[in-house]
């Protein structure tokens, strides 16, 4: 176990501490059902993982509905299998144990919350494949005596083949309409979304979520099997690991595309909420938060469109964006309203909304904020900066930060290269940025500069040495620069310096990038430090490659009146005193939290938010002009 997955783990002992009341309040609302009449259908999504506090929402929910003092659960591993038609022996039973234990473990929930004089009954349903479905001895295990149905994590995609249009689906259908809580984490969360998203298509990943074709889309009609189950939420699409895998996206683009109502729910990992049937998102519980994203209220989703091609890059401005973690957290899907305490929070007036912040002042040159061209070394962005320094009046100069001299030497020597290879007229300079530069020779060199390609990779190492700039006056010089028609690109970790605050937080690898997905949505989780403050915004590189929402939140908890500006690799933010456009071939993203309506903290430390506004900008696409 790494550093981090050991911390993680401690960090959830505590917040179990905050969670053990749980218990108490699933135990009432367990009390309340019981009598013919006050049963109350329910999806309870879950995002993943199975998690006690996670199991006892879903549990409650089937003891609610319990009539005859047994609250009998039936567990489904239909989604388990990777063939949906064909199963062996040996497989079957290795998947049927698993089950089974999954099924325990719902069962120990089930007791924790169960009401006196209620027993609690967890079993497997062997519905494995298709044929499975079909089975009436399997069917007719479904019946009106189950108070709650537990699908388990796997693939949806293979869950809506085996069930869809089946007896199985009818008698589930047929449960859920009795008022049956229906619940399910993973794989077992989509699919209780009737316009499903199966997953990426070919080569595509999170980072590709904004990109046009490349989600599986399961949208299919009633009658087809690539769709969720059929009495599925219709309103919203579900998505699960939302956080933890960087997945809003993606849920963006599945909100656009879904038939009807342009809404969308993401629970994250350890976390769970209730779907009530008056369309209310509530009682999220769990280590993280739930997401509600809503394109609906301000028009989003009407004026969406894709722009550009190889990849067409989704873009869409004015999407509601509302964070509930445990705590008095809601959202009312049929009226798109969220509610804090009970009470609604209507939509805020956002006319008169701009970005003329993100304006240069007159006089000032050209500066371009790019997210991590080492990905498009000979594209766009460079061929311009390029040209730009060449116009310049002076020399150009490559700065590169980097720990130690070599290092920072090293990588400039690369870009240096790369501007010579893409017809820079001279041989730009080289100078290094580390913790052992002088400051006051630094800022004399750059003041006689044309143009700066300014470079650096680790965020917390750049704000330690923004820091030690802004310390000795050597951002004022580079300001200064700047205003006086400078030429300047920032990229990666220096496109996050040239904002008024930045991340001091190391890039995410691939052992850590999805632990810290989830816990930079935490209060404290991200250290955030001034930046050079050449703009009134802040900028996060990369932020879909390294799943940086959190960050970007983070950043509006801290100081909502900024524009948190994400840059995504091979794209740039041109910045100039007509103009702020995105080029290059990916996408930008700002959120916004100057309409926010509520900005608080959750019982479980993680952050809640209402009324935020998230913008996508494809490349051409501008953010001032």
């Amino acid at each position: 176990m790494t550093h981090v997955a050991i911390w993680r783990k401690l960090w959830r002992t505590r917040a179990m501490l905050l969670l053990a009341g749980l218990a108490g309040v699933v135990a009432a609302l367990a009390a309340v059902g019981g009598a013919a009449g006050q049963s109350r259908a329910r999806l309870v999504p879950i995002g993943a993982g199975y998690e006690s506090d996670t199991l006892e929402l879903f549990a409650a929910q089937a003891a609610a509905h319990d009539s005859d003092g047994v609250v009998t659960i039936r567990v489904l591993p239909i989604t388990y299998h990777l063939n949906p038609y064909s199963i062996g022996g040996n497989v079957r039973r290795s998947n049927l144990e698993l089950a089974q234990g999954r099924a325990d473990q719902i069962g120990e929930a089930c007791v924790a919350v169960a009401a006196a004089g209620q027993t609690c009954m967890s079993s497997v349903v062997d519905i494995q494949i298709r044929r499975d479905a079909l089975d009436p001895t399997h069917v007719a295990q479904l019946g009106p005596e189950v108070d709650g149905f537990y699908i388990l994590g796997g693939d949806q995609t293979v869950a809506m083949r085996v069930v869809a249009n089946t007896p199985t689906e009818a008698a589930l259908a047929a449960g859920y309409e009795a008022g049956a809580a229906v619940g399910g984490n993973s794989a077992g969360a989509a699919v209780i979304s009737r316009y499903m998203i199966g997953g990426y298509l070919g080569d595509n990943f999170a980072w590709h979520g904004l990109h046009q074709g490349a989600l599986d889309m399961w949208y299919g009609s009633d009658e087809a099997e690539t769709r969720g189950l059929i009495f599925g939420l219709q309103e919203a699409v579900i998505d699960q690991h939302v956080l933890e895998r960087g997945r809003t996206a993606r849920l963006i683009q599945a909100m656009v595309e879904k038939p009807g109502d342009k809404l969308a729910v993401g629970f994250d990992w350890g976390t769970a909420g209730v779907i009530d049937e008056s369309l209310v998102v509530r009682d999220v519980t769990g280590w993280y938060a739930a997401i509600a994203l809503d394109g609906e209220t301000y028009g989003a989703a009407a004026g969406a469109q894709y722009l550009g091609s190889d990849p067409a890059i989704l873009d869409i401005h004015d999407v509601a964006f509302h964070i509930l973690p445990p705590g008095p957290y809601a959202y009312d899907l049929a009226a798109r309203q969220p509610w804090v305490d009970g009470a609604a929070q209507p939509a805020p007036d956002i006319s008169g909304r701009n970005f003329d912040a993100l304006l240069a002042p007159a006089g000032a040159g050209a500066l371009y904020v790019s997210g991590d061209l080492s990905v498009a070394t000979r594209g766009a962005v460079m061929a311009e900066f390029v040209a730009a320094a060449n116009a310049a009046d002076g020399p150009t100069i490559v700065l590169s930060a980097g720990p130690r001299t070599r290092a920072a030497d090293g990588w400039g020597r690369y870009w240096r290269n790369r501007l010579r290879g893409m017809g820079l007229d001279e041989r730009p300079a080289l100078l290094t940025l580390t913790p052992t530069t002088d400051q006051a020779a630094l800022a004399a060199q750059l003041a006689g500069a044309g143009a700066i390609f300014f470079t650096g990779n680790d965020a917390a190492l750049m704000a330690g040495l923004v820091a030690e700039m802004r310390a000795a006056g050597t951002d004022a010089a580079l300001r200064d620069w700047w205003l006086g028609g400078g030429v300047l690109l920032a990229d990666r970790a220096a496109a996050a310096a040239v904002g008024a605050a930045m991340s001091a937080e190391p890039t995410p690898t691939s052992a850590n990038v999805e632990y810290q997905s989830s816990d930079s949505f935490l209060n404290d989780y991200v250290n955030i430090q001034p930046g050079l403050g050449l703009l009134p915004a802040v900028f996060e590189p990369r932020p879909l490659y390294d799943y940086l929402y959190g960050r970007m939140v983070s950043h509006v908890m801290a100081a909502p009146e900024l524009p948190v500006v994400g840059i995504e690799r091979g794209a740039a933010l041109r910045v100039t005193p007509e103009a702020a456009t995105v080029i290059g071939n990916e996408v930008a993203l700002v959120l916004d939290g100057r309409y926010a309506v509520t900005l608080a903290v959750g019982d479980n430390d993680a952050f809640a938010a209402t009324w935020l506004l998230l913008d996508t900008f494809a490349p051409g696409s501008a953010l001032a002009e």
